[in-house]
């Protein structure tokens, strides 16, 4: 029996119920959970649930039972000295994590908390997220631009997929899907307003500006789209602001305060997809604070948000566009981010082989990145070449392709195979 009554118990739920139970937990627990807090109304559903299912966890243990489990991090803390820091207990800051990580004890704490996060996991009994069983689809397109070379492509995929030669135009196979996932999401549209579906469940992501003459001839849909050329005014000037930080971490850890709390509404930069949508503004946002290169290159900037839609929203179905990125020019610094547009006067120069480069290998990093949770048992992983129209397809785990993958596949069959998972029908299952 609990020693005292719980928060839900109390009927108590919500932001300001869990700052209360997260004063419970250990001090270097707190600063990511109290900054989720803090963007409470722009975190998408998947997150709230993480959220609340650990704070139920939390408020599921007695007194003492949450003592024992914490001692040993609480321990830990004091042999750190973390009293003795100037330690942000409402955000993760990068003086937090510098001072973490130059603790002797750095590895030690890493495993406790872990330790701590498994276990208030673990003591709730739905803390299995939602949509787990359902059917994903990621579709990872290297444009016709891009000169991938399809001997070397795929060879460091994996054992589970299969190349395969597309016969016909593979443009043919992305331009289905797409129609395919608007329709489903023009129609769960008013599902979407009536609280049964979330736009998060459907991400577009484009390095140029190809999937939005798909996408945005009809009405606006219930879907996540970002588009990487779309945003360039809103990039150049962030990256102006960005760039003003002295290199002094709390200097830094200020600036990138005051940029993650400005709205940047008056400016009049965001692109019309994202302009009403304060939850996909604050995700770009992030995004672009979170560093690798998502700022200045459009290949990475596709990359970081596939990953970070996955960590972060879990969707349904996530369609990636990668492209072609300049030549880096001379005499400029891509190391400290600066925009090569403004700082040089020389023309831009496409540089399609090592664009090619790139995104093949980008294209794999977010199939590994995918691969970290328990959603990639039901995702159906599509990765196409259009320069070779080849493509590589991994199936849902224990599912087989259906046909001899060393012949060809038109793009109709091809999709016609895909529509027998269901990865191209969006469901509407959020509560």
């Amino acid at each position: 029996m609990n020693e005292r009554p719980g928060l839900a118990q109390n009927g108590a739920t919500g932001p300001d119920a869990y700052r209360r139970l997260i004063d419970r937990l250990p001090v270097t627990m707190r600063p990511a959970l109290n900054q989720q807090l803090s963007q409470w109304a722009t975190l998408f559903p998947f997150e709230k649930h993480i959220v609340a299912s650990l704070m139920k966890g939390v408020e599921t243990l007695s007194p003492s039972g949450l003592g024992a489990l914490t001692a040993p991090l609480w321990a830990l803390e004091t042999k750190m000295r973390v009293k003795d820091w100037n330690f942000s207990q409402a955000y993760d800051t990068i003086e937090n994590a510098s001072q973490l990580a130059r603790s002797k004890y750095y590895g030690e704490w890493r495993r406790e908390v872990q330790r701590v996060f498994d276990a208030l996991n673990a003591s709730v009994r739905d803390a299995t997220p939602f949509h787990a069983k359902q059917a994903r689809l990621m579709l990872l397109v290297l444009p016709r631009s891009l000169p991938v070379d399809a001997h070397s492509a795929w060879k460091q995929w994996g054992p589970r997929g299969h190349a395969v030669k597309i016969s016909g135009d593979s443009e043919r196979l992305c331009e289905l899907v797409l129609k395919g996932l608007s329709s489903q999401a023009e129609g769960a549209t008013q599902a979407a307003r009536q609280g049964s579906f979330d736009s998060s469940d459907l991400w577009f992501i484009d390095a140029e500006a190809k999937l939005g003459s798909t996408l945005y001839h009809r009405s606006p849909i219930a879907a996540s789209s970002l588009g990487y050329a779309a945003l360039k005014p809103f990039r150049d000037r962030f990256l102006a602001e960005l760039n003003k930080a002295p290199k002094n971490i709390r200097a830094t850890d200020e600036i990138i305060a005051s940029l993650r709390l400005e709205s940047w509404d008056g400016w009049g930069l965001w692109p019309a997809e994202i302009a009403n949508d304060p939850r996909l503004r604050k995700f770009v946002i992030d995004l672009f604070l979170s560093g690798n290169g998502a700022l200045i290159f459009s290949n990475a900037f596709v990359e970081w948000a596939i990953c970070e839609a996955l960590r972060r929203a879990r969707p349904q179905a996530i369609v990636a566009r990668f492209g072609m990125r300049s030549k880096p020019k001379l005499f400029t610094s891509i190391a400290v981010f600066e925009n090569q547009q403004k700082i040089s006067s020389l023309p831009d120069v496409d540089d399609p082989e090592n664009s090619a480069v790139d995104a093949a290998i980008l294209a794999r990093y977010a199939w590994l990145a995918a691969s970290r949770y328990p959603e990639q048992e039901q995702t159906l992983c599509l990765c196409i070449s259009e320069h070779q129209d080849t493509a590589y397809v991994i199936p849902p785990a224990g599912k087989n392709l259906g046909w001899n993958p060393e012949l060809p596949i038109g793009p109709e069959e091809l999709y016609s195979w895909l529509e027998t998972f269901g990865v191209t029908h969006i469901q509407l299952s959020i509560p």
